[in-house]
């Protein structure tokens, strides 16, 4: 079985739980995401592709092209209020 079938199977399973807690991404704390942006990066330099998956519907904290897109988005209301950050 191919590890994306064997995850879906588990989420439709109901061992994997899908999180519901923020409905927004904005509503994600950024220590959530940080946390999440290091859980990606490590997935990323272990080619371990499962953790890049997008679920239906949506996981704010979770699903990496929303995760991504909202700490880049932070990022730069942090470099428009604040200037360059080093």
């Amino acid at each position: 079985m191919s590890g994306l079938f064997s995850l879906l199977k588990r989420e439709l399973d109901g061992e994997i739980a899908m999180s519901t807690k923020y409905t927004d991404p904005k509503l994600v704390p950024t220590s959530a995401l940080i946390e999440r942006l290091k859980e990606l990066a490590d997935a990323v330099a272990k080619g371990n592709r499962d953790e890049l998956t997008m679920r239906i519907p949506a996981e704010v904290d979770r699903d990496a092209d929303i995760v991504l897109a909202e700490a880049a988005r932070r990022l730069e209301w942090m470099m428009g209020r604040f200037g360059y950050l080093l």
